[in-house]
């Protein structure tokens, strides 16, 4: 990435913090294109159009349209990932664990809405090399914990044993992220509603039947 341009008549700082306002500016109105039309329909030159400045701009700070795309949905990626990481590392039960990560995986859409929606919408793992070696490994280190959360849920005897791991990560997935969908904020149900109701779901088909 190039630096931004100084006019010479700033001090650094003032030149740096311009640079890193104009870098956010241009990442919440990518943000809000790409969850407006798509990231398949927004091209560089609508970005640099809705910013005000032109497209050769853009590449002060990014190399590409990919760049900027990986940087909106990357740290959602991460904090997912690392946030049901933290959820395994405590003593919470079995059942109490599954909850938190139903709740972990959903609230995204009330924190995050956009940054989810541009993930989940289009398929851009199996189109782009640049975004599938950065977000894959993020997705199957995700994958690897919440198939040990039900793997560890089935070995406590919480858990029905009769299930595959893998295969019950993959359901409980596709009906989360669904919700990308048809969610619509500030509609209802509200998220948390939408957590309870879905994590009575799951629970119903994984928790161990104890009559």
């Amino acid at each position: 990435m190039a630096a931004a341009p100084d006019n010479g008549n700033d001090a650094g700082g003032g030149a740096e913090q311009r640079g890193q306002s104009r870098r956010d500016e241009i990442l919440t109105v990518a943000r809000d294109l790409f969850h407006r039309k798509g990231y398949a329909n927004t091209s560089l030159d609508d970005i640099a159009g809705a910013v005000g400045i032109k497209r050769e701009g853009i590449y002060y700070y990014f190399e590409n349209r990919v760049q900027i795309l990986i940087t909106i949905i990357k740290p959602l990626g991460e904090l997912l990932r690392d946030s049901l990481a933290g959820i395994l590392e405590t003593d919470a039960a079995p059942v109490e664990k599954l909850r938190l990560a139903v709740e972990n995986h959903l609230m995204r859409f009330e924190r995050r809405f956009a940054e989810s929606k541009i993930t989940l919408r289009d398929d851009y793992f199996s189109e782009n090399e640049a975004v599938l070696a950065e977000m894959g490994p993020i997705w199957d280190q995700y994958e690897v914990l919440w198939t040990r959360l039900i793997r560890e849920g089935q070995q406590a005897g919480a858990f029905n044993d009769a299930l595959d791991p893998r295969l019950a990560y993959y359901g409980i997935l596709g009906m989360c992220n669904w919700v990308a969908r048809w969610y619509e904020p500030g509609k209802p149900p509200s998220v948390p509603d939408l957590v309870e109701q879905y994590y009575a779901l799951i629970a119903g088909g994984l928790i161990k039947d104890r009559r």
